[in-house]
């Protein structure tokens, strides 16, 4: 399958800019939300910050130089966006607020994580640090491989490892000592 993904992002980087656009939100759109989500935790800044993402590849997709895989590109420019907006002023204010009305109200990845048939599993990925848990969100639920999460993160492969393998750790502690593989 990732060698048709791959002809199909050939063939549709030559056509105009609003098929491409098109393209990228059909094809990929729901999985780069699922991914802000993972950072954000919260289902109107998710939507927000993938308004974001779509307007930073639309002004860029001239730009894209087809070295990386598109899905890789696609998947750098969502982390930026999101790590941008977690050290903006603006997250802080907003996070203070969540955290002094919500107390009561089920957040909204409290609802995400009791539809998930593993709630204990993913409870434990989503506090990890966000280091880890980037990369546990590419690796174990949307299947990269090692180069491509070393591609969209833009680090070693090496460093990638290391990371699964403190993460896996982490979660170890987290959860008991068992951690599903």
């Amino acid at each position: 399958m990732e060698k048709e993904e791959l002809e199909k992002d050939e063939v549709i980087l030559n056509e105009s800019i609003e098929e491409v656009m098109n393209y990228i939100i059909d094809q990929y759109g729901e999985e780069i939300k699922r991914l802000i989500f993972t950072y954000v935790k919260n289902y109107a800044t998710t939507d927000d910050i993938f308004q974001e993402f779509l307007i930073k590849v639309y002004k860029n997709i001239s730009g894209f130089k087809r070295e990386a895989k598109l899905r890789s590109w696609l998947y750098r420019i969502a982390i930026n966006t999101c790590k941008d907006y977690l050290r903006s002023p603006i997250n802080r204010i907003f996070s203070l607020n969540d955290a002094i009305f919500s107390e009561k109200e089920k957040s909204a990845e409290d609802m995400v994580i009791l539809k998930e048939n593993n709630v204990q599993l993913a409870k434990a990925v989503l506090s990890l640090p966000i280091k880890y848990r980037e990369i546990f969100v590419l690796r174990f639920y949307q299947s990269f491989s090692l180069q491509q999460i070393s591609e969209a993160l833009n680090m070693k492969e090496s460093t990638v490892k290391t990371r699964i393998s403190r993460g896996k750790s982490k979660l170890r502690q987290k959860l008991g000592g068992d951690i599903y593989e």
